[in-house]
């Protein structure tokens, strides 16, 4: 259901971060990938009646965030803190870049 799919870094609670587009088109998406959480968080996943994963981003320190189309001066770092603030800015998470 993606492409264009990028390896951003890991999230302060070791969350894989991604950048992406779904295969339908429009913008870069910033978020993880529900096959990695099987794995580290099921309870963050969630099986539709369609036999499809998706994420339920309220269990994660990481929210999905869109970019927008002219994000080539922003970099993954920057990338995976918005992504971190914008999940709740009640708690202040940390990330770090991949490697």
């Amino acid at each position: 259901m993606k492409t264009d799919i990028r390896r951003l870094g890991t999230s302060a609670q070791g969350i894989p971060v991604y950048a992406f587009r779904y295969i339908w088109g429009g913008p870069m998406f910033v978020g993880t990938m529900a096959q990695d959480l099987l794995a580290i968080r099921p309870e963050a996943v969630i099986e539709t009646a369609s036999g499809y994963y998706m994420v339920d981003y309220d269990k994660l320190d990481i929210a999905m965030i869109s970019l927008p189309e002219d994000v080539s001066p922003l970099t993954d770092e920057a990338a995976l803190v918005l992504a971190a603030q914008a999940t709740r800015i009640r708690s202040p998470v940390s990330v770090q870049p991949a490697m």
